[in-house]
């Protein structure tokens, strides 16, 4: 791990229009139920309609049929990555966002996903000041590269970043996308950590209920 990388994914999340409102979104999202646009935006500090427009303008976004946030990292629809988090199980887009929920959050979680090359089961217990365990331990994670903003979060980014049971198998990713890197979860972990930091999510206050 590189201060560089953590510092580049500070830059890079920090040029994505309407962030700030993301560390609000997650701790919503994380009771368990979709969340509307009109106490997001409070917690945001932006007009409402402004908060909906920049969701709705990435084409990942998770809606339900009410027109209510349901997910947006951190997701109440399956995906490939389980997350557990205070007796509510979540999905995440990626890998990577497993990590950074944990810090946003700032409560113990379990991560179930499946290698995509082995199809071998990885599960993760986390805490907000450390990893707990890694199975098997030599599982990795793959991180897209963070260059210039993009039109799709989910599909230009987060649909690349997997757990992979082994440096190995993560081997075809890697060579696939040579911008990248393959990182055991100590390094992931401590990226988020960094990035988490630099952008000043640790000050964000907690939803009120």
């Amino acid at each position: 791990m590189t201060e560089s990388r953590a510092c580049s994914d500070a830059r890079f999340i920090s040029r994505v229009e309407g962030i700030e409102a993301f560390p609000h979104l997650v701790r919503l999202l994380a009771r368990g139920t979709p969340i509307g646009m009109e106490q997001l935006a409070a917690l945001a500090g932006r007009p409402e309609g402004e908060v909906d427009r920049l969701l709705r303008s990435q084409p990942g976004t998770d809606w339900d049929e009410h027109g209510r946030l349901v997910g947006f990292g951190l997701t109440l629809r399956p995906t490939q990555t389980r997350y557990t988090v205070n007796g509510h199980t979540f999905y995440t887009w990626c890998a990577t966002d497993t990590l950074l929920c944990t810090l946003i959050i700032g409560q113990p979680a379990v991560v179930e996903s499946t290698c995509p090359v082995t199809g071998q089961p990885i599960r993760l217990k986390l805490r907000p000041d450390a990893i707990v365990s890694v199975d098997p331990a030599g599982a990795v994670v793959s991180h897209p590269r963070r260059g210039e903003p993009v039109a799709d979060l989910r599909a230009e980014l987060c649909d690349h970043g997997h757990f992979f049971a082994s440096p190995a198998a993560a081997n075809t990713w890697a060579t696939e996308h040579p911008e990248g890197q393959v990182l055991t979860v100590a390094e992931a972990f401590e990226d988020c950590r960094q990035t988490f930091h630099e952008l000043g999510w640790s000050a964000s206050k907690e939803a009120p209920r």
